[in-house]
């Protein structure tokens, strides 16, 4: 009789104590793999989220840019935000392990080309930037680019006709090593992605030191005339070097949707339109009349 007692005790006491909450796309937690240069705007987007749903949490996993998928892959997040069209292998990879991935465009990003302000350089066309970054030997101008960016050497490839095979860049550690080098270097021209610029730019004082010691060329792609990379001609593509952001995530993972269906919302647009980054669509506006 005693242990009958004892029995229905511990399942009253069981079925007392809370059960977590099933997660839901307004609800719960997850981790979310991003390409370096993207952990600022999407730590921002990741903050007004929960604000806007506090029982979602989202964690931020930057890495480098080749590296984002892969923690995908491995189980290690729920989602993931690049810059750049996933690879071929990385694509077949998902397939072979039956792992069919959601993705969606989100906003759009480019590669931009700084100077020293004394190099005499003017502009580049996408041949001309091909050619520079074949190159075998130091030559009047030295292209460089951060050793472990992937992926946007995989754009640089594609879009000035080379494989990735051909290009022979200088690496740097970092994108602030990058800046300081073209700050100093009358020869160096910089390439990076157009959301790098603000966070290479702060140091760990907090104030900008190489800002105003390069300038960012314009690009020409074939006879078109050169275009800088403001968040307008990133936007309607007649800037050459226009990458998409994709988020990409399992399907039947409720938050990992939840959280891309904010980024592809007015709110989350608005957000990629406060930041480096050009959203991926029109934001719509209300104009009241008085």
């Amino acid at each position: 009789m005693s242990g009958l007692l004892f029995f229905c005790t511990v399942v009253l006491l069981f079925n007392c104590t809370p059960q977590p909450a099933e997660e839901t796309a307004k609800s719960g937690s997850i981790s979310v793999a991003v390409d370096r240069h993207l952990e600022g705007i999407a730590g921002n987007q990741a903050e007004s989220f929960s604000i806007s749903y506090p029982d979602a949490k989202v964690k931020l996993l930057p890495d480098a840019s080749g590296k984002s998928l892969k923690h995908l892959l491995e189980g290690k997040v729920n989602a993931a935000l690049i810059s750049g069209e996933p690879e071929a292998a990385e694509d077949s990879l998902f397939a072979q392990l039956h792992s069919h991935l959601r993705r969606e465009p989100v906003a759009r990003d480019a590669i931009v080309c700084i100077v020293n302000r004394r190099n005499p350089v003017t502009m580049l066309s996408t041949k001309e930037l091909g050619a520079l970054l074949s190159e075998t030997e130091e030559g009047r101008v030295v292209p460089l680019v951060r050793a472990d960016d992937f992926r946007m050497l995989s754009l640089l490839a594609r879009t000035t006709g080379k494989k990735m095979g051909e290009l022979r860049p200088w690496s740097c550690r970092s994108d602030v090593e990058l800046i300081a080098r073209v700050s100093t270097d009358r020869r160096a021209i910089g390439l990076l992605f157009r959301s790098s610029l603000d966070n290479a730019f702060v140091m760990a004082s907090g104030e900008r030191k190489s800002e105003g010691r390069f300038r960012i060329l314009p690009i020409a792609k074939g006879g078109e005339a050169p275009r800088l990379p403001t968040q307008q001609n990133i936007f309607d593509g007649s800037y050459p070097l226009v990458t998409l952001v994709y988020y990409l995530y399992y399907p039947g993972d409720a938050l990992a949707a939840g959280f891309g269906a904010w980024l592809s919302s007015s709110a989350g647009q608005k957000a990629f339109e406060r930041s480096s980054l050009a959203p991926y669509r029109l934001v719509e506006r209300t104009i009241i009349l008085k």
